[in-house]
C-alpha cells in the first residue's frame, strides 16, 4: 500500500509537467542572456552568475557554506582558448544546503560556468551546463520550498566554477571541502541535462560503492517508465564528479538524444534547449531519494 501509495504521490505531477519546467526554462533564460557574457571569465561573467544564483538560492531558503554561499578558488593557469582566463583569476563555487532529520547527506552538484567569448563571439551554454544548474536549482526549489524531497536527509547543493577550464572549482572543493564526505550517501552531478528523448546516461555506474544505487534507479525506471533507456558507463574525468568520487559515491548523470542546442557553440541557447522530458528526469531522481535504504 506504501509503495503504491508513493507511485500515485510522484506521478500526479507528470500531467503537469510542461507548467513545471518554467521555472528551469526561466532559470536557463537568465543564465544565458547576453549580460552573462557566456558566464565566463571575461567580463566577470562568472561572477555575475555567481551572484544571481546566490540570490536564488538566499530567496529560496539555503543555508550558506563558505563565505556567504561563496567558495573562492584560483585559476592555476593561462588559458588562451574559451575558456579564456589569466593564472590567478579568482572565481568561486556557489555552496548551501538544507539540514534535515539526520546528518546524512544527499549532494546535488552541476557547473554553472561555461566557455565565456571568444572576441565578440559568445558561447551561450544552454545544455552545457545551464540545463543542469536548473535542475539542481529546482531541487533546491524542492527541498526547501516544496518539501517534496524525503525530509531525513541533509541536502548539499555544490554549484562550480572552472568546469570547462579543467574541473578546477570541483577540484578545489574536493581538496579543501566544506563537508564531511564521510556522512554523504549519495552524490548526483547533473550536466547536459536538455534533451533526453534517448534516455540518461550513468557514469561511475559500475563500482562497488555506487552500482546498488544504479540498480535501484533502474528498478524505479522500469517500475515507473519515466525515460527510454539508462545507459551505464564506467568513471571518466568528463564532469565534477570526477575528484569528488574518490572521496564518496558519486554519480555524474547526462541526458542522451535531443533536442538541444549545438555543443560548445554559439549555437547552445536557450531556444534550442528541449525540456520536454526534464520534469520525468526529476521524478525519477526524487523517486530514487524516496527509495533509498
Amino acid at each position: 500500500m506504501r509503495k503504491t501509495l508513493l507511485l500515485v504521490l510522484l506521478l500526479l505531477p507528470l500531467a503537469a509537467g510542461a507548467q513545471d519546467s518554467l521555472y528551469a526554462r526561466r532559470l536557463i533564460r537568465d543564465l544565458t542572456a547576453p549580460g552573462m557574457y557566456g558566464r565566463g571569465m571575461q567580463r566577470s561573467g562568472d561572477s555575475i552568475a555567481a551572484a544571481y544564483l546566490r540570490a536564488e538560492m538566499k530567496a529560496l531558503g539555503l543555508r550558506p557554506l563558505g563565505d556567504d554561499y561563496y567558495q573562492y578558488f584560483r585559476f592555476p593557469q593561462t588559458r588562451t582558448r574559451p575558456p579564456i582566463v589569466r593564472a590567478g583569476y579568482r572565481s568561486q563555487n556557489v555552496v548551501g544546503y538544507l539540514p534535515g532529520a539526520t546528518d546524512t547527506m544527499v549532494v546535488f552538484t552541476a557547473h554553472y560556468e561555461h566557455l565565456g567569448m571568444n572576441g565578440d563571439t559568445v558561447f551561450f551554454g544552454a545544455h552545457d551546463n545551464a540545463s543542469g544548474t536548473a535542475a539542481v536549482m529546482d531541487l533546491v526549489r524542492m527541498a526547501a520550498a516544496d518539501r517534496r524531497l524525503p525530509q531525513r536527509y541533509t541536502y548539499v547543493f555544490l554549484l562550480f566554477g572552472g568546469e570547462e577550464a579543467g574541473l578546477v572549482g570541483s577540484r578545489h572543493f574536493a581538496d579543501s571541502p566544506l563537508i564531511d564526505f564521510h556522512k554523504v550517501k549519495l552524490l548526483l552531478n547533473l550536466d547536459l541535462f536538455c534533451g533526453g528523448d534517448e534516455g540518461l546516461m550513468v557514469v561511475n555506474a559500475d563500482s562497488d560503492e555506487t552500482r546498488p544505487f544504479v540498480d535501484l534507479l533502474q528498478a524505479v525506471n522500469d517500475r515507473l517508465g519515466l525515460t527510454p533507456r539508462i545507459g551505464r558507463r564506467a568513471n571518466a574525468p568528463n564532469s565534477d564528479h570526477w575528484y569528488l568520487s574518490a572521496h564518496c559515491p558519486a554519480l555524474f548523470i547526462y541526458t542522451l538524444g535531443g533536442p538541444y542546442g549545438g555543443y560548445h557553440s554559439p549555437d547552445d541557447t536557450c531556444d534550442g534547449c528541449g525540456l520536454g522530458h526534464y520534469h520525468r528526469h526529476l521524478t525519477l531522481i526524487r523517486a530514487l531519494l524516496e527509495q533509498m535504504p
